[in-house]
């Protein structure tokens, strides 16, 4: 359970308990090749994330390759280690503090960040799971593709946390979710079993169901509350593109009716393995893109619109709030972006304040097709510029240059 605690009790005395102690001095024992740390600055670092919470952990183990958490899971699952609590931990961008325990935080992005390969041909990518959202972009951009689940926090959100949270953010409309981008899986599952996950047969799920270590147990459970529960599951699991964070149980058999434990570890937040490795679909990089930036008198008139511009079929649309624009006003960056959020004036001459906008992006490859789809929307938005709850004012953006300043701004603000 998530606990808040209050700063006064972040304590240097009184915290570490000896069954922790005891666990990391095994792990040196053992030929833990990572970096092991119950140090007092390193607890207090990690004890928050990107959510309202803080939480001092006992220690932080940084594992340098597979082995050390092949030991840590198997060192966890001795009798005099019964109690303890790992949560792994990525860039630390979750708003619901995910990452966040009173046991032992097991952080994979300071050794487990290198880009294994990249199949241009094929599309695909594999990756350590430390690696960062926009590392691998960067990696990926001279070959013309990307990794396309978006977020805001990119520049510092891990692959693994984007699949133990089955992340999504801009675009997911066209794009979806992380888990509908990944391929395959190495993970260590929380008795040091180590498995590589992908869609199989019902022979091969039969036979995998056979084993007696918990990847034979995660997918006879699975296996069995997706055939049991599937009126339950039909009814109560949401038909969003995302909807939810945890077992992503509705979609446990994919289109060609193959089982896909990944569908279960995308989203689990660790509860069931270590993610160490993924292999990724890859996506074309849009030819041409263009950014409308739609402003309002009021953050629940952008909110309210969005859902009508989505008849137009953007990519994206991103709702930004006074809070943010403010945040970014008063940050040099906006020199980059000021052009497109000009000073506007009402009917009776009074100047318009922005309270938030709507960022509505449109990508393709074929030029006049998207410009097509820019002359409707903005037909739309000069019919009704002015009236009651809607936009006064839009200006837009195109190519990646001037579309990427934008988001860069966004991205900093959060």
């Amino acid at each position: 359970m998530i606990k808040q605690l209050a700063e006064n009790n972040l304590t240097q005395t009184g915290t570490l308990k000896q069954e922790y102690l005891d666990f990391i001095d095994t792990l040196k024992t053992q030929g833990f090749k990572g970096d092991l740390n119950p140090d007092y600055a390193n607890r207090v670092v990690l004890s928050t994330d990107n959510s309202i919470y803080q939480i001092l952990p006992q220690g932080v183990l940084y594992p340098r390759n597979i082995d050390d958490l092949v030991l840590i899971a198997k060192l966890s699952n001795e009798s005099q280690f019964k109690d303890i609590v790992l949560s792994p931990r990525g860039g630390g961008t979750g708003t619901n503090g995910q990452s966040l325990t009173d046991g032992l935080v097991v952080d994979i992005s300071r050794h487990m960040n290198t880009i294994l390969e990249i199949n241009e041909e094929e599309r695909w990518v594999r990756v350590q799971t430390g690696v960062v959202k926009d590392q691998l972009n960067k990696a990926l951009k001279p070959y013309g593709l990307f990794f396309a689940p978006e977020l805001s926090t990119s520049n510092r959100a891990t692959i693994g946390g984007m699949i133990n949270t089955d992340a999504s953010g801009q675009g997911s409309v066209l794009y979806g979710k992380t888990r509908d981008h990944v391929l395959e899986l190495n993970s260590v599952f929380l008795d040091g079993t180590e498995w590589l996950s992908k869609p199989i047969s019902d022979d091969e799920l039969a036979q995998i169901k056979q084993r007696d270590d918990r990847v034979g147990e995660a997918h006879r459970i699975a296996d069995q509350i997706f055939n049991e529960q599937q009126a339950l599951i039909e009814a109560k699991f949401p038909k969003l593109n995302r909807c939810l964070t945890g077992y992503d149980l509705a979609h446990i058999r994919d289109d060609s009716g193959q089982f896909n434990l990944n569908s279960i570890l995308c989203g689990a937040e660790g509860s069931l393995a270590f993610i160490t490795e993924a292999k990724l679909n890859v996506l074309p990089i849009p030819k041409f893109s263009a950014l409308v930036n739609i402003q309002y008198g009021s953050f629940n008139d952008a909110l309210r619109d969005a859902k009508d511009l989505m008849d137009w079929n953007p990519t994206s649309i991103e709702t930004v709030d006074s809070k943010v624009l403010n945040l970014a006003m008063n940050d040099i960056i906006w020199d980059t972006v000021a052009t497109y959020y000009p000073k506007t004036t009402g009917p009776e001459g009074e100047e318009q304040q922005i309270a938030g906008i709507n960022l509505v992006e449109y990508t393709g490859d074929d030029e006049a097709e998207l410009d097509a789809k820019l002359t409707k929307l903005t037909a739309h938005l000069d019919s009704i510029s002015g009236s009651e709850g809607k936009s006064f004012a839009y200006t837009i953006a195109k190519g990646a240059g001037e579309i990427g300043k934008i988001w860069t701004m966004r991205k900093k603000a959060v």
